[in-house]
């Protein structure tokens, strides 16, 4: 199986985090767009719908009881969620896939892949040599900074060739298929979940297998259950958030792996591209100061799309916003805590040109044939 590169993987996640930078830079179309009436909903807490989709998805048992004297709930587990590293430090996003189908911009996304030959062919192979269709069988899409990338949906009819592949068992309920040649490795875990090491890390498969297996009452997640909603969710490290930035946004990128521990980021993407990032780091003037350039960016953006008569982008900078708060214990007389969240929405029409969709992009067997690159297919 051709692993999921890691580029490809944060592509969606540096799209919307970015957005800022993609604003600056858009020049757009010159032509006023229709006007159409918005449907901006930013992905704040969990829909009831959404509730009910993680409250289905909890088939791990609880873990161990704590110990005697410490009251801890015990509720059943994410198994995609318990797969994932523990370590804060590291960043992990989860693709809705099921509910990403559905949205306007990944069936434009969707329609330019399908369109070029070699991408489609792709798929093609993927299903026929190993039996996964990943429009079909694949429900969500995990991926961690570390390599580890996990996939939850039908996959009792994937198969790995004996002549390619090593197996052996691992766990309870692991089948560990090695590549002979690069080592990287593949597991199966139960029927609903496949685990991917594309960088051939080592243990990095098995580590997963074993946080799933385990009950240890001390054993957390880097993405907590109450953070599993809207259709992309995760949480970023300071450092990989920084790494997203262009390049002469260096001082930016400084800034933030001194003052930043973590950033939540939630999107809805039901009809235009709704983002909800919150940013959190130690109270003081740091934190402050650095949710002013946020704002001062959505400003200046704002500023840009009115003056390159881009009305859509326009209005939709007019809803985002920076909402700054600061969190303290009962019992602290002072915050410990500082957080602000950005809300910003994106069109769809900017987004699908940073995509699949995008003009330099070029279909090498199309190159070849001298054939014209095919327009997007209007959303379904």
């Amino acid at each position: 199986m051709r692993p999921m590169k890691k580029r490809g993987v944060w592509l969606a996640a540096a799209m919307v985090l970015l957005a800022l930078a993609a604003w600056l830079m858009s020049r757009g179309d010159k032509e006023k767009p229709t006007v159409r009436p918005r449907k901006i909903e930013f992905p704040r807490y969990p829909k009831p719908a959404e509730v009910e989709r993680a409250s289905r998805r909890r088939t791990l048992p609880p873990l161990s009881a704590p110990p005697p004297g410490v009251e801890a709930p015990q509720w059943k587990r994410d198994p995609v969620l318990a797969a994932l590293p523990t370590d804060p430090k590291r960043s992990a996003m989860v693709f809705e896939i099921e509910a990403l189908k559905e949205s306007p911009i990944m069936q434009i996304w969707l329609d330019c892949m399908l369109s070029r030959g070699d991408e489609r062919a792709g798929f093609a192979r993927l299903k026929d040599r190993y039996g996964i269709d990943v429009l079909e069988d694949v429900e969500r899409i995990a991926a961690s900074s570390t390599g580890l990338i996990v996939l939850q949906g039908s996959f009792e009819g994937a198969r790995f060739e004996r002549e390619r592949w090593s197996t052996r068992t691992y766990g309870e309920r692991g089948i560990l298929y090695e590549d002979k040649d690069s080592g990287r490795s593949i597991a199966t875990w139960g029927p609903d979940v496949l685990i991917l090491n594309p960088r051939a890390e080592p243990d990095l498969v098995e580590d997963a297998i074993d946080r799933l297996e385990s009950t240890d009452p001390a054993q957390g997640s880097i993405l907590q259950e109450h953070q599993a909603y809207s259709d992309v969710y995760g949480v970023l490290s300071p450092d990989d958030l920084s790494k997203m930035l262009p390049s002469e946004q260096g001082q930016l990128a400084e800034r933030i792996r001194e003052t930043v521990q973590r950033v939540e980021v939630h999107v809805d993407a039901s009809e235009d591209v709704a983002v909800v990032a919150e940013v959190a780091g130690p109270a003081g003037q740091e934190m402050q100061d650095l949710s002013k350039l946020f704002g001062a960016a959505l400003s200046m953006g704002r500023l840009n799309a009115k003056r390159e008569d881009n009305d859509e982008l326009a209005e939709l900078l007019d809803h985002a916003k920076v909402e700054t708060q600061a969190r303290r214990a009962p019992w602290a007389s002072k915050p410990e805590e500082q957080r602000f969240s950005v809300d910003v929405a994106l069109p769809v029409e900017l987004l699908k040109n940073l995509g699949p969709c995008r003009r330099d992009r070029r279909d090498p067997e199309r190159d070849i044939k001298g054939e014209p690159e095919p327009e997007p297919a209007p959303p379904r």
